[in-house]
């Protein structure tokens, strides 16, 4: 008997929190949560005051380490699903801002389409080096303020000499 999605997605979503948290000093530094985590994506939620800027308003860093945070979510998440045993890494990105951020914030990322997510596992697998590409964003009351596309890599420990 297979447990519900909600009882594996609830599991993961914390072991996913505990990882951020425990293990990325800067995502418990800056009170990360995560609020969702289901089929369509993940939503991490920040309070204002850990990211707060001379202006009052979020630190463009903050912003852009929230998003880079909510997209490794998802590769990361894949790779475990999975049993693959990788470093997963960002490889590049493009930052956009597009309104000030004035109150608690979420980053929030989709999981890409099936065939993309596929390559993803199958180049990791085989290759030892996958890449997935996602769009992330930060969420205000006021709508979308921020957005980040990235690149992730996944690399396989080098087996040569086994």
């Amino acid at each position: 008997m297979q447990p519900e999605p909600e009882t594996v997605f609830a599991t993961e979503r914390d072991w996913l929190e505990s990882t951020l948290r425990d293990r990325i000093a800067l995502a418990g530094f800056m009170d990360l949560r995560v609020n969702r985590l289901d089929e369509t994506g993940i939503r991490l939620d920040f309070p204002l005051p850990p990211s707060i800027n001379d202006k009052g308003t979020g630190f463009g860093g903050a912003l852009a380490s929230a998003m880079i945070l909510a997209g490794w979510s998802l590769p990361r998440l894949a790779l475990r699903r999975h049993g693959l045993a990788a470093e997963l890494v960002i490889g590049r990105c493009q930052l956009r801002f597009t309104a000030p951020v004035r109150s608690a914030y979420s980053a929030c990322c989709d999981w890409p389409a099936d065939e993309a997510l596929e390559s993803f596992l199958t180049a990791t697998r085989g290759e030892g080096k996958g890449r997935l590409d996602l769009a992330v964003r930060i969420e205000t009351e006021g709508g979308v303020a921020a957005t980040l596309e990235a690149r992730y890599a996944a690399l396989t420990p080098n087996q040569e000499g086994s």
